[in-house]
C-alpha cells in the first residue's frame, strides 16, 4: 500500500481545516505555506511526494523530483494540463465541482437576465422612463424553451437540474454517451454526433466543458451559423472554448440574440473590446459568488483522493490524456 512521506500545501486553509488535512496526511510531514511564499516552495518541492496547491502548475512545482500526486485545489486544469505530467507518471487531480451549484445559479441568472431584458429596463430606470413597448410585451419566458448545455460534468448537471425547474427541454453535449438526470437526449463526442441539431434546436446555449485540445472553440463560425438567431449564449466554461472574434461578427450581425459571458479569451477582457458596448451582451469578470462551504466542499475532493493514493483506486476529478491541453500555450 503506497504511503505519503511528505506533502507540501500551499493553499489558503483556516486552522480548523489545517488541523484536519494534516491529520488525513498522518504520519506525514506537512509543510504549509501560502502560495507566494516561493522560497519555502522552492526548497520544500524537492523532497515531497505530494502537492496541494492553491494554484496551478507550475515550472516551480514541476522541479520537484519526487511528486507522485499533485492536487489543484481548483476547477480547471487546463493550465496545469501539460504533457510533461504524463511523461513523468505525475497522478493529477482538482476539486472540480467545489462551486457547481453556484456556477449553476450563475449561468441561470445570464439566461433570466437576457430573456428578460436587464440591461434595457436598467437602461429605462436611469432615463426614468416606463419602458412599456410593444417588443418588450411580446418577449416569452424561459418555460418550455430548450437549453442545450455543452459539457455535463457536475456544472453542467447542476444547470440541467435548474433548467428543469422552469419546465425546459435539457439537451446535452458529452464526450461519453451516458444520459445524466435531468437530461432529455445527449449528443456524444465519442458517438461522434454532431452539435448541428443540438444548436439548431436550443434557445440557450450554455457552455459547462473543460478546456482541452478537442474543445478548444468548440463554438466557431459553422457553429454560430447553426445558431437560431433568437439563441442566447452562456459561457461558464474557459473564454477559449469560444472564438471570440467570430462571437462577435455573430452578435453585430443578428446571428444570435445576446450572449452573458463570464470569461474571455485574454482576461482582463481588453478595454478596446467590442463586447463592452453591446446592450445584449452581459459581462462578469470571472468570478462568481461563494458557496458558504466553498473550501470544505475543495477539501472533500482531497480527502477522497488521499484514500485513492494509499488503497489504490481511482482517484476523483484526474486528469487523463484527452485533458491534455497544448493548444492555447502554442498560440501564446
Amino acid at each position: 500500500m503506497p504511503e505519503i512521506h511528505s506533502a507540501l500545501v500551499t493553499t489558503y486553509l483556516t486552522p480548523e481545516n489545517q488541523e484536519q488535512l494534516r491529520k488525513a496526511l498522518e504520519p506525514a510531514e506537512v509543510i504549509f505555506c501560502i502560495p507566494n511564499d516561493t522560497e519555502i516552495i522552492a526548497e520544500a518541492i524537492q523532497k515531497v511526494d505530494v502537492a496541494i496547491l492553491n494554484s496551478d502548475v507550475d515550472d516551480l512545482i514541476l522541479t520537484g523530483p519526487n511528486l507522485r500526486w499533485i492536487h489543484c485545489c481548483r476547477a480547471g486544469l487546463d493550465k496545469s494540463a501539460r504533457p510533461e505530467i504524463f511523461e513523468r507518471g505525475i497522478i493529477l487531480t482538482s476539486s472540480s465541482g467545489r462551486s457547481a451549484p453556484a456556477l449553476a445559479e450563475h449561468a441561470l441568472m445570464f439566461m433570466l437576465s437576457l430573456t428578460y431584458d436587464i440591461p434595457l429596463l436598467m437602461k429605462a430606470k436611469s432615463e426614468h422612463r416606463w419602458a412599456a413597448t410593444r417588443d418588450y410585451f411580446y418577449k416569452t419566458g424561459m418555460y418550455g424553451k430548450t437549453i442545450g448545455i455543452l459539457g455535463l460534468g457536475k456544472t453542467g448537471c447542476e444547470v440541467a437540474r435548474l433548467a428543469k425547474m422552469f419546465d425546459m427541454k435539457v439537451l446535452g453535449w458529452r464526450r461519453s454517451t451516458e444520459v445524466p438526470e435531468n437530461v432529455d437526449a445527449v449528443y456524444s463526442a465519442d458517438r461522434q454526433d454532431s452539435l448541428q441539431q443540438l444548436l439548431e434546436a436550443s434557445d440557450y446555449v450554455v457552455l459547462c466543458a473543460e478546456l482541452n485540445d478537442h474543445t478548444w472553440h468548440t463554438l466557431g463560425k459553422q457553429e454560430f451559423d447553426w445558431m437560431k438567431p433568437s439563441a442566447f449564449v452562456i459561457n461558464m466554461g474557459r473564454g477559449e472554448l469560444i472564438d471570440e472574434p467570430v462571437m462577435i461578427e455573430a452578435l453585430e450581425s443578428g446571428k444570435i440574440a445576446g450572449a452573458g459571458l463570464d470569461t474571455f479569451e485574454v482576461e482582463p477582457l481588453p478595454n478596446e473590446s467590442p463586447l463592452w458596448d453591446m446592450e445584449n451582451v452581459l459581462i462578469t469578470p470571472h468570478i462568481t459568488p461563494r458557496l458558504p462551504d466553498r473550501d470544505e466542499r475543495a477539501l472533500e475532493y482531497v480527502y477522497q483522493n488521499i484514500v485513492a493514493y494509499r488503497k489504490g483506486s481511482s482517484f476523483v476529478n484526474r486528469l487523463t490524456q484527452s485533458g491534455i491541453f497544448t493548444k492555447g500555450r502554442v498560440k501564446s
